[in-house]
């Protein structure tokens, strides 16, 4: 195992709490206690609608426009009758204009392959701040309601969690009854131990025969960078449309809120916080004490590695959505969606 450095900190370390308390643990929340959503969100759910970009709406029938031509409501074009037509479909305002007979054509409408790869690795189960939820907390609800959105549409859901290896999926599934066993059945999903992203993105992509729209939720921390470009550039290669939920804690990408809370601590260096840093898939513990240099440095490789990891996903044709578990969901998240071509 490679020796913990100020590189890699940002991205693995958490802080446990006071110095003396080196077996502290971070704070957590039980799955299930709480409902994902209340009735006025799902409310709002209904009114949106996956947008599938190049992904392949295909299959049995649903709510989104497949490039097959047949008979549904949605008119498309008009083509010349010829034998074995259905005369049903026969346009009669044309015919009395052009003293010619053609028939209607229509968009058949079917449903979207909808897959979420939902991160529940123990990194996900970590929060800086009781008044915040959990990263997992908030992936559930993220993927809760692309779930709602998908079933409410008749589109197939697949969700698999996955930590070092995969989980028991979800799916496939199609059909608003599906949606509450879905929501029961991310409310008792637990932690599966370290990350394994390229390895779980090649394994899903390699036994799935047809693409589809591919969500990959998760805080995306990982030892090597290259892992996600790898994995987004094979999804890129089969035709998927990708969205990566980059989930972050506040004090991931504020290090100095975390310090904060710590500032009872015993002193370090000039001074500051001293505090204790556990890896919270390997368990390595790394102890140092939060000087403005110290943050500072943190500052400088957490946003080097965000612009990397959203330069990976430009790359590979991804689209990129970073969310914060403390942003409130029904208006600064659906609205980031929006903005993002994710939902219309």
């Amino acid at each position: 195992m490679r020796r913990p450095s100020l590189r890699s900190a940002p991205r693995r370390y958490w802080p446990l709490g006071r110095t003396a308390a080196t077996d502290a643990t971070p704070p957590r929340v039980t799955a299930g206690v709480e409902p994902l959503f209340d009735e006025e969100m799902l409310a709002r759910l209904r009114r949106l609608v996956l947008y599938s970009g190049r992904a392949r709406a295909e299959g049995i029938a649903g709510e989104h426009r497949s490039r097959r031509q047949g008979a549904s409501p949605e008119f498309a074009d008009f083509k010349s009758y010829s034998q074995g037509d259905d005369f049903r479909r026969i346009d009669w305002n044309t015919y009395a204009r052009l003293d010619g007979l053609f028939v209607r054509l229509s968009e058949v409408t079917t449903e979207l392959g909808v897959h979420v790869l939902l991160d529940t690795s123990n990194s996900m189960d970590w929060r800086a701040a009781p008044a915040t939820p959990t990263k997992l907390t908030y992936a559930q609800r993220l993927t809760g309601a692309i779930g709602y959105v998908a079933l409410w549409h008749f589109d197939r859901l697949t969700i698999v969690p996955f930590g070092d290896s995969s989980g028991h999926p979800f799916g496939p599934v199609q059909g608003r009854a599906n949606i509450v066993p879905m929501l029961r059945y991310l409310e008792g999903l637990q932690p599966l131990g370290q990350t394994a992203i390229q390895a779980t993105i090649e394994r899903y992509a390699r036994i799935r025969k047809r693409a589809g729209m591919l969500f990959l939720v998760s805080d995306l921390l990982s030892n090597d960078q290259a892992e996600l470009r790898d994995g987004l550039r094979l999804l890129r290669s089969r035709g998927w449309h990708v969205i990566v939920m980059h989930v972050l804690d506040p004090a991931e990408v504020a290090p100095r809120l975390a310090a904060n809370a710590f500032a009872d601590a015993s002193p370090g260096s000039q001074g500051a916080p001293a505090v204790e840093l556990r890896e919270v898939e390997s368990g390595a513990r790394l102890r140092l004490a939060a000087t403005n240099n110290v943050l500072t440095r943190y500052s400088s490789a957490f946003d080097t590695w965000l612009a990397e990891t959203e330069a990976a996903c430009q790359d590979e044709e991804a689209i990129y959505v970073r969310l914060e578990t403390d942003w409130r969901f029904d208006e600064v998240v659906i609205g980031l969606l929006h903005r993002r071509g994710v939902v219309a």
